[in-house]
């Protein structure tokens, strides 16, 4: 029995066929099965085949190798495992692959040209100078190129490649697969003949496919030999011999297929100029692929940074970008720092909103939180979370600043000042007194919750005693911090000691400090 790994990327579903004993997989491109994730290590982990199955072995990575939600070193796997490795989640399953192509070896090769962006610039413009005819073909060019921005997928745009193919060239097949790079091997999209039929199974000498595809050439070829037997018309018919040609479809950077056709009509043998125009519509169709996939790249990180905006600030998420994109920085799964936790609370709230209706308690805390927010976006804050009438906000993460007690406690004195400027715009009755609280200290940082809901967030004691200040210790208007923010801090804001305080839930006592102003200010 056979095996493969089915998993999800940018919302399409992906296939990877265990080939081998040995599967090696990590981020980096040596590796059998490389995966596009930030999340996951260099060299994660490696599957060896045993008994009727495969077993996943963690290399040491990161954050770990789970089956099933467990986290593992070891693991034999069963049909239907999930096996999660870093932000991605494979399912192991059982499969009979269905070959799409036969390889045969009796093509010889009479012409290769190389490919490049010269090559086609040349012949465009030689097609330019025939009126009649080319013209029609530049003419179906463009079509394509809109008919493939307008396709719902490989397969439909493989079938409109192929039906310019038939008009243009005339073979007896139009055959046109996927290349999976990251297993070397063509996957049959396409195969109709001139009279409409389609066929399941094909036969292609697969070192001549390769080789266009490597090499990035296209490929006249003929199962022809050379001696005396072949001649003539008689003999092509006689003997059955195919005229082929195999192109690339292809760019400057990149392959995304191969488009073979064959003749078996003598007076229809392929020739340069066949060679030639299937080159260029194969470049055009790469292009279009091309285009198509920096469209949906383009809107799916638009779509990250829109979720990504709501959290933090705009240099936060730029950097984050940078790093999501950048083949060299690994963002964490989960991750020990040091940074600062800040809590924010509406003093008497519970109180204020029995007088108030659903709608003006949701424009309260709308004008709230969004100038409270924009406070933390420009000290470089993270918004963690809205609590109720309560904003958690963390510096320092997700990426190191090592002045973050600095920039939190900053923020909180920016809060209170913005604060008594609404204030003064407010009714008596409806003005708004707010407590916050910080600490400093080792926490972790990273997406927790389930596989249909993460959210970034942190985590620790650190955590759990900045909440408790800003609940516990805090009076109104007052911004309170624990001893380790203090020590980071003492050179550039006056304090006053509040004494040792018995929090909620811990077994020792906290030093307490209450910000009076940043030092060298009224």
């Amino acid at each position: 029995m056979e095996f493969k790994l089915e998993y999800i990327i940018n919302d399409e579903l992906k296939t990877f066929f265990f080939n081998k004993d040995v599967v090696t997989t990590g981020k980096l491109s040596g590796n059998d099965f490389q995966l596009a994730d930030n999340s996951v290590s260099r060299n994660h982990c490696k599957f060896v085949q045993a008994k009727n199955t495969y077993k996943v072995i963690d290399l040491g990575s990161t954050n770990g190798t789970y089956v099933n939600g467990k986290r593992v070193t070891e693991k034999k796997l069963e049909v239907g495992d999930n096996i999660t490795i870093g932000r991605t989640i494979l399912k192991f399953l059982g499969v009979s692959k269905k070959e799409t192509y036969t390889d045969v070896n009796d093509q010889k090769i009479s012409m290769v040209i190389p490919l490049s962006d010269k090559f086609i610039v040349d012949k465009v413009k030689e097609e330019k100078k025939i009126e009649a005819a080319r013209l029609n073909f530049l003419t179906a060019l463009t079509a394509l190129g809109k008919a493939l921005i307008a396709s719902t997928g490989l397969e439909d745009s493989f079938a409109k490649i192929g039906e310019l193919v038939f008009e243009f060239v005339d073979p007896k097949r139009v055959i046109i697969f996927f290349y999976d790079e990251q297993q070397e091997d063509l996957d049959l999209k396409y195969c109709h003949t001139k009279k409409g039929k389609s066929e399941e199974k094909v036969n292609i000498s697969k070192t001549i496919a390769m080789k266009a595809i490597k090499e990035k050439v296209a490929i006249l070829s003929s199962n022809t030999m050379d001696d005396s037997r072949f001649d003539g018309a008689q003999s092509i018919i006689m003997y059955g011999i195919t005229s082929a040609i195999s192109v690339p479809i292809w760019t400057k950077n990149s392959i995304y297929g191969l488009i073979y056709i064959d003749t078996m009509e003598f007076n229809k043998m392929f020739k340069e100029k066949d060679l030639e125009i299937l080159s260029i519509i194969a470049n055009f169709a790469g292009l279009s692929i091309e285009g198509i996939n920096s469209l949906h790249k383009l809107n799916r990180e638009k779509k990250i940074r829109a979720r990504l905006e709501r959290y933090h600030s705009p240099s936060v998420v730029s950097r984050i970008m940078d790093s999501q994109l950048s083949s060299t920085m690994e963002l964490k799964t989960y991750k020990e720092t040091e940074a600062s936790v800040l809590f924010m609370d509406i003093v008497g709230f519970t109180t204020k909103v029995e007088l108030m209706n659903p709608v003006e308690i949701g424009v309260l805390l709308n004008n709230l939180f969004t100038e409270m927010t924009e406070i933390i976006f420009k000290h470089n804050g993270t918004l963690d979370k809205y609590i109720g009438d309560c904003i958690m906000a963390v510096f320092g993460v997700p990426f190191e600043i090592s002045n973050h007690a600095e920039l939190a406690i900053q923020a909180a004195i920016d809060m209170i000042k913005r604060l008594n400027e609404m204030n003064k715009t407010l009714p008596k009755n409806d003005k708004i007194q707010i407590r916050i609280g910080i600490n400093s200290g080792k926490m972790v940082a990273g997406d927790f919750g389930s596989p249909k809901r993460l959210d970034y967030t942190v985590i620790g004691n650190t955590v759990n005693i900045a909440s408790r200040l800003e609940s516990a210790v805090a009076q109104e208007n007052e911004i309170v911090i624990s001893d380790a923010t203090s020590q980071l801090t003492k050179d550039l804001f006056e304090c006053q000691s509040l004494g040792e305080k018995k929090l909620q839930g811990l077994t020792k006592p906290v030093k307490a400090f209450k910000v009076l102003k940043k030092k060298g200010t009224k």
